[in-house]
């Protein structure tokens, strides 16, 4: 990566500039992109700090960029700032958590439903692939000598590709766009966090997506919509009990 060219500090006032012209705009949009993607992943846990100098020299340009878009992570609700402290990955709130998900149920739903008339038999395809990825996960998973890793790269791809598919099918743009947004505000690493830890939910997130894809394949919208929504729902259920559990196992080390 390039290094930023807009000058590091103000001479007279000390502080660093905000970012002018379209190469800076590259250059941070760059950098929220690599940063919001290596959180999602859990490459960079919630909790950690972000500091300004180590993550410049990490990517090889100054402050200034790095600093804008932690301002912008911050106003999407993946970091925050504290006074006197820095910038630290949020770990989001059960309140977060449920709702985010009750708004990509209510949007999945509409999706689902939409798709059910209007997908194609390419689209079917690339859904029947996923599901199939899935399954594989499952056993992968179960097998002595897995690798958890390329287990959960392959869960990831296959969730990613099937809801995509999903919103693709129900002709509206818009929609992606929404619930790119909204997966922002939860990293994908706490749902695998929270399926990966045992096969048995993972065999039954398995069953759901199949489930989903058997009502599109039928033309069904209305059990597709419900399903899709009920889907959401124990996400969030789950998610919510990985987050209880993970401040409770945070809560000796702060007091100590």
């Amino acid at each position: 990566m390039a290094r930023a060219t807009a000058q590091d500090a103000d001479p007279q006032t000390g502080t660093e500039p905000r970012p002018r012209g379209r190469g800076d705009r590259d250059l941070v949009d760059s950098l929220v992109e690599v940063l919001q993607e290596r959180i999602s992943t859990g490459e960079i846990p919630a909790g950690t700090w972000l500091r300004q100098e180590h993550l410049a020299t990490e990517l090889g340009v100054s402050r200034m960029p790095v600093r804008e878009a932690l301002r912008q992570l911050q106003a999407v609700g993946t970091v925050e700032m504290i006074a006197n402290r820095g910038a630290r990955v949020r770990l989001p709130s059960t309140r977060d958590i449920m709702e985010v998900y009750e708004l990509h149920g209510v949007l999945q739903a509409h999706a689902g439903t939409a798709a059910a008339e209007l997908i194609t038999s390419g689209q079917l395809d690339r859904l029947s692939r996923a599901e199939a990825m899935f399954r594989q996960a499952v056993d992968e998973l179960r097998a002595a000598d897995s690798d958890p890793a390329a287990v959960q790269r392959r869960w990831h791809e296959a969730n990613t590709e099937f809801h995509s598919v999903i919103i693709e099918a129900s002709g509206n743009k818009l929609l992606a766009d929404v619930v790119e947004s909204l997966h922002h505000k939860v990293p994908r690493n706490l749902t695998w966090i929270a399926l990966g830890s045992d096969v048995r939910r993972l065999e039954r997130d398995a069953a759901e997506h199949a489930a989903i894809l058997d009502a599109l394949t039928r033309g069904d919208g209305a059990t597709a919509g419900t399903l899709l929504r009920e889907h959401a729902k124990r996400a969030s259920e789950l998610l919510v009990r990985t987050v209880d559990e993970i401040g409770q196992e945070a809560t000796p080390a702060r007091r100590r």
